[in-house]
């Protein structure tokens, strides 16, 4: 089903995403679809101009052919000027497409707006922003919510083109070609098209090597100026871009806290079954170290977005009773089972070094005391981290209520 200029068809999957945490970050177009794009162009330019080129830069330089090194100069300038046309021609396009990115690389949607293109609008009025849609769409073969077309549209093209290709080919071994060239008979005609054919041949793998280079080229400096345009919006004040920016930090930190307390929950799981294996307490303390630092993000990003919405035009269109439930379900409740998993360990670990002190007092286990010893300083050290981090998870968790 295809979105009208009145009415944004949202899949039921999205919609669902919307009722659970009261907004939905969709990821439509990206860096590589940028790529793809010029990549596209590219081919699209060359279907246009790809006979007019090799025509003239053959045209130009057969005249020589006596002078091979005067030959190749006339023949690769013809060339260097065509593609120093195009080249312009498809940084222009790069750079829009870069600002393009910057405005439509993700779409946030909540249960009453949409933010696209630096603007918020309600679903309802949908309208507003119809030419925006459909800019990004065309440009990008890529209709909202919808799939791309882009590698499709490239297959197609580089079909073409390779047609065009092979057909010059087919055109000079035809013999069709002879009769418009007047360089003589026999012998000397012959010459002339095994050296337009050895020109042409040259011609497809230098276009070849441009293609590839200025591709990658346009591609990495496409990617500067939607990097350097983000930052000036940001650095402007750009309500929309900065609140799309925070929607989307605080998307992958919450992952990101999802995936850590998968890890951090099989390790302390392991130290309740007093199961210390070699390795363990290191990986646990890694492991508290990242919970800490993304917890940290975690409440910074939150209490910003929350201030910069309620600072912002748009709060009206905003729900944070859905939003904060969200909030406590993704990053506050993870939290919270680490710091009781924590407080579990910290008990078995006060019980570990109580054992091993009992076994310290034992004649009979003198021989083991230097390990013991060793094991005892380790599991107090981890103590000494875990009571330090308890507090801290505590700190976080009342900030993001």
């Amino acid at each position: 089903m295809q979105n009208s200029p009145e009415h944004l068809f949202i899949p039921k999957k999205i919609q669902q995403d919307i009722a659970e945490k009261w907004f939905h970050l969709y990821k439509w177009i990206s860096p590589e679809e940028v790529k793809l794009s010029v990549e596209r162009d590219f081919l699209g330019v060359m279907k246009y101009v790809w006979w007019g080129m090799a025509f003239f830069s053959i045209l130009f330089a057969v005249p020589f052919y006596g002078d091979l090194e005067k030959m190749l100069l006339v023949f690769f300038s013809a060339i260097g000027i065509g593609t120093f046309f195009i080249f312009l021609y498809l940084l222009f396009l790069s750079i829009k497409r870069s600002f393009l990115l910057s405005k439509s690389a993700f779409v946030i949607l909540t249960d009453s707006s949409i933010s696209l293109w630096g603007k918020i609008v309600k679903l309802s009025e949908i309208s507003a922003i119809k030419k925006e849609l459909k800019h990004v769409g065309d440009t990008f073969d890529e209709e909202l919510f919808g799939h791309s077309k882009l590698s499709e549209s490239k297959q197609k093209l580089s079909e073409q083109v390779l047609a065009q290709i092979f057909g010059g080919y087919k055109l000079f071994f035809s013999g069709k070609s002879s009769s418009k060239i007047s360089f003589g008979k026999g012998r000397d005609s012959e010459k002339a098209i095994l050296l337009i054919i050895a020109l042409y041949t040259l011609y497809v793998g230098v276009m070849s090597v441009v293609y590839f280079v200025w591709v990658l080229f346009l591609w990495g400096f496409g990617k500067i100026i939607t990097w350097i345009n983000t930052k000036y919006l940001l650095y402007r004040g750009n309500k929309v871009i900065m609140i799309n920016t925070l929607f989307w930090k605080v998307d992958m930190t919450s992952d990101n806290i999802y995936q850590e307390k998968i890890l951090l929950k099989n390790f302390l799981e392991q130290a309740q079954e007093n199961d210390w294996k070699d390795g363990l307490l290191l990986e646990i303390n890694s492991g508290i170290e990242r919970v800490s630092s993304l917890g940290k993000d975690a409440t910074s990003q939150v209490v910003e977005l929350r201030n910069t919405i309620y600072a912002s035009q748009y709060k009206d269109m905003f729900s944070f009773n859905i939003y904060n439930s969200w909030v406590k379900k993704q990053i506050i409740h993870p939290l919270q089972w680490i710091q009781k998993l924590l407080q579990k360990n910290l008990e078995v670990i006060e019980s570990s070094i109580s054992h091993i002190s009992d076994q310290l007092a034992n004649p009979l286990k003198s021989e083991f005391s230097a390990s013991l010893k060793m094991q005892k300083k380790r599991l107090k050290l981890q103590r000494t981290n875990v009571e330090k981090f308890i507090p801290q998870l505590e700190e976080m968790i009342l900030k993001l209520k």
